[in-house]
C-alpha cells in the first residue's frame, strides 16, 4: 500500500511546483509594473520637478548677475560663462538622472525575468518529483505483485 502514499506525494509535488511557478509569475508582473510606475514617475513627476528648478535657478543666476553688472576684467568669472556653466551643470544632472531612472528601470525587468525564470523551475521540480513518485509507486506496486500476486501487497 506504499504506492499509493507515493502517488500522492507525487501529485501534491506536481500541485505546488505549479502553485510556486504561479506564485513567482505573480511577483514577477508585480516587479515589472513596479518598474513602469517608476519610471513613469521619473518621466512625468520628478523629471519636469528637475527642470523647473533647474528654470528657476538660472532665473535667479541671471537677476544676481544683471545685479552685479558686467565685469569682464575677470577672467573666466563673465556672466556669459558663468551661465553657460551653469546650463553644461544642468543638462549633465539631467542625463545622469535619467541614466539611473534607465538603470533602475532595467534591473526591475531583470529582476523580474528572474522571478520568472525561477518559477519555471520550481514547476520543472514539481514535475519530476511527480514523475519519480509515479515510478517509485509503480515499483512498488510491482514488487508487490510479484512477491504476493496482489498489487497491495
Amino acid at each position: 500500500m506504499a504506492f499509493i502514499g507515493d502517488i500522492f506525494g507525487g501529485f501534491g509535488a506536481r500541485q505546488l511546483g505549479q502553485y510556486n511557478a504561479q506564485l513567482y509569475a505573480k511577483q514577477a508582473e508585480l516587479t515589472r509594473k513596479n518598474a513602469e510606475i517608476k519610471k513613469k514617475t521619473f518621466e512625468q513627476v520628478e523629471l519636469p520637478k528637475l527642470r523647473k528648478e533647474q528654470e528657476r535657478n538660472k532665473s535667479n543666476l541671471f537677476v544676481n548677475l544683471l545685479a552685479s553688472g558686467f565685469d569682464v576684467d575677470r577672467i573666466g568669472e563673465t556672466p556669459y560663462l558663468i551661465d553657460l556653466e551653469q546650463r553644461i551643470e544642468d543638462a549633465f544632472e539631467i542625463a545622469v538622472q535619467t541614466f539611473n531612472s534607465t538603470v533602475a528601470y532595467e534591473n526591475e525587468l531583470n529582476n523580474a525575468s528572474l522571478l520568472q525564470a525561477k518559477g519555471a523551475g520550481e514547476r520543472f521540480k514539481g514535475e519530476i518529483a511527480f514523475r519519480t513518485g509515479m515510478f517509485k509507486a509503480a515499483g512498488s506496486a510491482g514488487s508487490n505483485y510479484y512477491k504476493t500476486g496482489s498489487l497491495l501487497g
